[in-house]
């Protein structure tokens, strides 16, 4: 007579593990918000002024003129505007309301690591995610950064529904979603190409071609009418934004390369020439432009140090820019509480205790993936992503802001190195 055996039940946590992550995300923003409302501020951002002024009437401006301009892209003061009339013009507010964004991209970001390499991959991803130092700050301040992770989170999302289930509905909505993240920065124009390269590799040319249509109007709806705007408001074919220029510049001049090696931010630089007076706002952006590739094309020999120190500067685990640079004209002073608050300072070595191994990880996991195939399959959406913002701000300039949006998916390379090492150093100790 056999002898009846009962299996121990496995350990099962009374609550879901992802809402437990999401709710230590909530209570750690909240918690940062009462801790330290002082560090948030509407001044720090251009975005405000257009928020002010659309709610005064005066169209989308930030000019002290009150002329229309197209200097940033719509879709973040829009979002001002809609706070500011429902909790009046406060950074609290705002804070406390993109802790909303923050909840979504977690689900997004789950969802889209355990499509990847499986469940503890996801949660291990969101986990990195909810609990990273800088963005609990970056993601509640009044800037772009939240919503715009949460925008190409989603979009990643449905990236990967639409080469699984074979639905145009998704390619759809993953082009509404990378249009609307084009209306707070641009960059998103370089994932197209990419994303319909890596359909051909999953689903075949033909569908490929069909969902990369799809995608384009998707994206087209939302971003159509901002460029006939910019067009029918500057007497000429005008895209997103006309900062393109003036960024190019900062990022390309003889003394960029210096300022970012010890840390300082490009857009302080000092030895831009001077602006000529009375030209449009297309113009200044034009002229601007055609300054940056003038020192580019005459100074052929400086790309290897320019370019590489924009790439250190980018993906260094330390949070940069380190410092205010003596020369700075600072018409906004609040710059200055990151470099002098003991907070600020206490968060950079934080920063790279936690972001370092992370970047470490990650580094092993996209090896994993390009080993096993998955580089170029599930994961290559995260790629992507790297790929848009490094590219784009290794032309332009760059810092640990502008990097940011990419740090989730570059957790998700994070979570997979670790299960894989895990599981090797479990099978290890379970074979002696």
């Amino acid at each position: 007579m056999q002898a009846v055996t009962s299996a121990k039940p496995a350990f099962r946590l009374p609550v879901p593990p992802l809402l437990l992550i999401v709710l230590l995300a909530v209570l750690l923003r909240a918690g940062f918000i009462l801790a330290a409302p002082g560090t948030l501020s509407l001044d720090a951002s251009g975005y405000d002024d257009y928020a002010v002024n659309l709610m005064a009437g005066n169209g989308y401006t930030r000019m002290d003129d009150l002329r229309p301009d197209s200097d940033l892209p719509p879709l973040y003061p829009a979002f001002l505007v809609v706070v500011y009339s429902v909790f009046g013009r406060d950074p609290v507010a705002v804070a406390a309301v993109q802790i909303v964004f923050d909840v979504v991209m977690l689900v997004a970001l789950y969802a889209i690591g355990r499509r990847v390499g499986g469940e503890r991959v996801g949660l291990l991803a969101a986990l990195f995610t909810a609990v990273y130092p800088y963005l609990l700050f970056q993601n509640l301040s009044t800037n772009d950064t939240g919503i715009f992770i949460m925008l190409l989170a989603l979009a990643v999302w449905m990236l990967l529904r639409a080469a699984d289930e074979r639905r145009i509905r998704w390619a759809v909505g993953a082009g509404m979603m990378l249009g609307i993240a084009a209306l707070t920065k641009s960059l998103v124009l370089l994932m197209l190409p990419l994303i319909a390269l890596w359909w051909w590799r999953m689903i075949g040319f033909r569908r490929a071609v069909l969902f990369s249509l799809a995608l384009g109007v998707g994206f087209a709806v939302f971003v159509t009418p901002w460029i006939l705007r910019n067009t029918a408001l500057h007497g000429q074919l005008t895209f997103l934004s006309t900062n393109d220029g003036s960024n190019l510049y900062q990022g390309n001049n003889p003394c960029v390369a210096d300022y970012l090696s010890v840390g300082w931010d490009a857009q302080w630089v000092n030895c831009l020439n001077p602006t000529p007076p009375g030209m449009s706002e297309t113009e200044t952006s034009r002229w601007f432009r055609d300054q940056a590739l003038t020192y580019l094309r005459e100074h052929p020999g400086e790309w290897p140090r320019l370019f590489g120190v924009k790439f250190i500067t980018l993906w260094t685990p330390e949070l940069l820019p380190r410092t205010v640079p003596p020369t700075a004209n600072l018409d906004d002073p609040t710059v200055l509480q990151y470099e002098e608050s003991p907070l600020f300072q206490a968060a950079r070595i934080v920063h790279v205790l936690y972001f370092g191994p992370l970047l470490a990880l990650a580094i092993i996991g996209a090896l994993r993936a390009a080993r096993t195939g998955t580089l170029l399959t599930t994961a290559a959406p995260l790629l992507i992503i790297c790929i848009a913002i490094t590219v784009t701000y290794v032309i332009y300039h760059p810092s640990t802001r502008y990097r940011a949006p990419a740090d989730p998916f570059v957790f998700v390379f994070s979570a997979l190195a670790a299960t894989w090492l895990w599981d090797r150093v479990r099978g290890k100790a379970n074979a002696s």
